[in-house]
């Protein structure tokens, strides 16, 4: 990748979008945990930086991306975090009621794209197989044993925060996934299109299957509307229930993601270097 990435990359995107919210606490809150957890985005922007040096064996190409999958769709996640606030509007009336479902709605609509509502059902879990099978010549790679364990790791607290913690926590957590993820996704962009144009003899229709997933997240500005709607989401939750955000906690929550996040990055450059 050309020399232009460096640690501030991941969090210079994510600032120009985190500049959109209102709340000038939370804006504070998310740009400090790019800060506290700098030495995480350092390895996550050297993960990205790695993998365009060469054309992997499968056996790292299955574990890259068994891993990165993991800390991506979470879809169950997000519905599971809707059906909570779903069921918490039914115990209520009025006002608190009509916010509760505008909440749930907002957070469900994160998962529009990834279930293809809009695009002939074509799922982002199914982009996604296809940017492997672009690379890798079986589906070996789905097997939970090419995953890094930091990387498993993470998937499964990703979970607890949405459907096992509080709510609150559960919006704050996909709300930042969002805001993360549109930061990650221009990178990947640009990591995997130079490693196709270097390392592999696609057709253009074969580039674009290769790179839709990718695209599919950063044309259009996906993520960063996701992550406004979440935002409108948690607003909507917290005026239902009189609760107010705690910036502190917050942004703890933040610095935690990306801490846990350069971890399964940091284990998977370890192999990639092993390998180079």
């Amino acid at each position: 990748m050309n020399a232009s990435v460096n640690v501030q990359s991941l969090a210079a995107t994510a600032a120009g979008v985190a500049n959109l919210v209102p709340d000038r606490r939370l804006r504070e809150a998310l740009g400090r945990s790019f800060s506290r957890a700098a030495a995480s985005v350092e390895a996550i922007e050297g993960c990205f930086e790695l993998l365009p040096a060469k054309r992997w064996s499968d056996e790292m190409l299955s574990t890259f991306f068994h891993s990165w999958k993991a800390t991506h769709l979470k879809m169950l996640g997000i519905y599971g975090l809707s059906c909570r606030i779903q069921r918490l509007a039914l115990t209520e009336t009025g006002e608190a009621r009509e916010q509760l479902w505008m909440a749930a709605a907002r957070n469900a609509e994160t998962s529009h794209e990834d279930l293809g509502l809009d695009y002939d059902g074509v799922t982002h879990a199914a982009l996604y197989d296809d940017l492997a099978r672009s690379f890798l010549p079986n589906d070996a790679w789905l097997m939970e044993v090419n995953g890094v364990p930091a990387a498993l790791d993470f998937k499964r607290w990703v979970y607890g925060k949405m459907v096992v913690g509080d709510v609150a926590t559960g919006l704050l957590t996909n709300m930042f996934s969002e805001i993360y993820n549109h930061a990650e996704y221009t990178l990947a962009l640009e990591a995997f299109t130079e490693l196709v144009e270097r390392h592999y003899r696609f057709t253009e229709a074969e580039k674009e299957r290769a790179l839709c997933y990718i695209r599919a997240h950063v044309g259009d500005e996906t993520e960063m509307k996701h992550f406004l709607v979440v935002v409108d989401a948690l607003e909507r939750y917290n005026r239902a229930r009189g609760l107010v955000i705690d910036y502190e906690a917050a942004e703890a929550l933040f610095t935690e993601y990306l801490e846990r996040l350069g971890s399964a990055m940091s284990q998977l450059r370890l192999r990639m270097t092993r390998e180079r």
